[in-house]
């Protein structure tokens, strides 16, 4: 049998979720949760992959990813085989852990991003009790909806609010963000001009389905079972998908993203910085060398691997390193980040 069509786009936003195999649970502890996140947290460097939102239930985990590259089967497939060999050795366990392969959904839509991301920071109260699970939803589709009542509301938000492995607590800022975790689209899509105002306003959206007693499903306007978005649109990248299809064999790429060339980004990171591409590089832990290593493997289309052989002497390990550190260091510089900014801005001109 032909294994189901896989939609691998350079630039592409994806809705990903796998669950435990049989059923059974993917996290036996939060040790395992940690080593789960941390491994995520390789995936920018890794894969060129924006994260943009997560949840971790027992059996399952949602992740909303743009990927750079046309390589969302690569990053994911590293993700959960490296997760997997781990969480075998510390149970004392063999054989599969994850339900067949993980399912993808492109989404082409604006308005899917926020959508989904509503839908995966909502699932810790799509549970039995709280009058929010499938089985709840199907039935007020049918009845209607009922008031939940001041004392079942208060129950869901509390429990929303305080979910600890997922990122809506960074989103409205009742936690430290990772410095992985990419919130500017999201935090900005449901209006707002400061931060707070953001939040604010993303808070409402969320919460407004829980209170009402209703959680609509975006995923009823699926085409072909695999893409969120205007039918004519899916239906044209289904079509370019099948077409460098060859059988049984997952759909090649379909989008070629453009990206600079290595001396490109280190002439716009002298300019931003005012200093000499030499300089950084000969400097272990130089912040406009890791810049340069974060941002062309967060934004730019570039692997890690491919960066370090255009840097004599950085070992891979050493430059994600650099790369952590980089990030962690703009969570809590602003010098830093108006560094990435400038560089960002730079690059995106030419």
């Amino acid at each position: 049998m032909a294994r189901s069509l896989r939609v691998n786009v350079a630039g592409g936003w994806y809705h990903v979720v796998s669950r435990g195999n049989g059923g059974e649970r993917i996290y036996g502890n939060d040790t395992d949760r940690r080593r789960f996140l941390g491994l995520v947290s390789e995936l920018p460097g890794r894969f060129s992959v924006e994260i943009h939102a997560f949840v971790l239930m027992d059996n399952h985990y949602h992740l909303l990813l743009r990927c750079r590259e046309a390589n969302l089967s690569d990053a994911i497939r590293w993700l959960q085989v490296s997760y997997a060999g781990r969480f075998n050795w510390a149970h004392r366990r063999r054989g599969h852990l994850f339900q067949g392969r993980f399912k993808s959904v492109l989404l082409l839509e604006e308005r899917a991003l926020g959508e989904v991301g509503r839908y995966i920071h909502l699932n810790p109260v799509r549970v039995g009790g709280l009058g929010l699970s499938k089985q709840d939803q199907r039935r007020s589709r049918v009845l209607g909806c009922e008031d939940p009542g001041e004392e079942l509301v208060t129950r869901r938000v509390s429990l929303l609010r305080e979910y600890p492995w997922s990122s809506w607590r960074m989103y409205v800022g009742s936690e430290p963000s990772s410095a992985w975790l990419c919130r500017e689209r999201l935090q900005g899509g449901c209006g707002g001009r400061s931060l707070r105002e953001q939040r604010r306003a993303l808070r409402e959206y969320t919460e407004a389905p829980i209170r009402q007693g209703h959680l609509e499903s975006p995923w009823e306007r699926l085409v072909g079972g695999l893409i969120l978005g205007e039918v004519v649109e899916a239906q044209r990248v289904l079509k370019q998908v099948r077409s460098n299809l060859r059988e049984q064999t997952p759909a090649r790429r379909v989008v070629r993203s453009a990206r600079p060339e290595w001396k490109t980004m280190i002439q716009a990171l002298e300019e931003v910085t005012g200093r000499r591409w030499k300089e950084m590089a000969a400097n272990y832990g130089d912040p406009g060398r890791d810049a340069l290593l974060a941002v062309a493997t967060r934004h730019l289309g570039w692997r890690l691997s491919e960066v370090v052989r255009e840097i004599p002497g950085l070992s891979y390990n050493a430059a994600a390193q650099g790369v952590r550190r980089l990030w962690a260091r703009a969570a809590r510089e602003k010098e830093t980040t108006a560094m990435i900014s400038a560089l960002q801005k730079r690059l995106s001109k030419i």
